[in-house]
């Protein structure tokens, strides 16, 4: 199915990188495992390498070293095999097949990484989401029409939130699961802010959030349950749950 044309009414199920239950986290093969069960979107981490490339991968440091300062061939020696794709790489799997999540993780890499998403998407193809305020202006001045999500941490304080959403332009708020009873569901509705929830995992919580009308989304390590708990039947046989 092409992502863009129309929303599920349901939340969207989005697989917070990729399904990795039974393959490395942040991987082509979870992320085609993914498309491969029914997910409608991909979450993936986008940070910058010593070299000038720009690659999916979460952590900050690997073994002890910052990513920034690893090439991307020393940043694949030091990761399981299939991790630290280019963003090219994901971005042509994905493309026309899965909704992607672009978090990115780093400020100051902005127009290089929407070059890259331009390259492969359209905007109704992708959502930019960060935890840096700086961020979602500087996407909006590459690409106007892209859609962009703030995300909040379980101990970000939401006294400012007001002045934060003016600020960076946010089209979304992405707000961690803690969040979803604190009231910030009702309050982003009432701005016409939609949520997408994260990381819930498990099957209570996956249930609640897939009949809440308020959530647009559920960002989730577990898709395979997500899946179940939403009442759709996944498209392949699933893989192994790990804890």
């Amino acid at each position: 199915m092409e992502h863009g044309a129309r929303e599920p009414a349901a939340p969207l199920i989005v697989a917070h990188r990729g399904a990795w239950g039974a393959a490395p986290q942040n991987s082509l093969e979870a992320f085609e495992r993914a498309i491969a069960i029914g997910c409608d979107a991909i979450e993936i981490d986008v940070r910058r390498t010593a070299d000038d490339r720009v690659v999916v991968l979460h952590d900050a440091r690997v073994r002890g070293r910052p990513v920034g300062r690893l090439e991307h061939e020393q940043l694949r020696a030091r990761t399981k095999a299939g991790q630290a794709p280019a963003l090219a790489e994901v971005l042509e799997l994905a493309a026309g097949r899965v909704l992607v999540d672009v978090e990115l993780k780093q400020s100051g890499y902005e127009e290089q990484v929407m070059a890259i998403v331009c390259a492969h998407l359209r905007p109704d193809q992708y959502v930019v989401t960060s935890f840096r305020d700086a961020v979602l202006p500087a996407v909006k001045r590459c690409v106007p029409e892209a859609r962009a999500g703030l995300l909040l941490g379980p101990r970000r304080p939401t006294r400012e939130l007001e002045r934060r959403v003016r600020a960076t332009g946010a089209d979304f708020l992405a707000p961690h699961t803690s969040l979803a009873r604190s009231g910030l569901l009702d309050w982003a509705g009432e701005r016409g802010l939609a949520s997408w929830v994260w990381t819930a995992n498990e099957p209570r919580l996956l249930r609640r959030l897939s009949g809440d009308p308020r959530v647009a989304a559920v960002i989730t390590d577990r898709p395979e349950r997500a899946i179940a708990a939403a009442g759709r039947s996944t498209a392949v046989p699933p893989a192994a749950d790990t804890p």
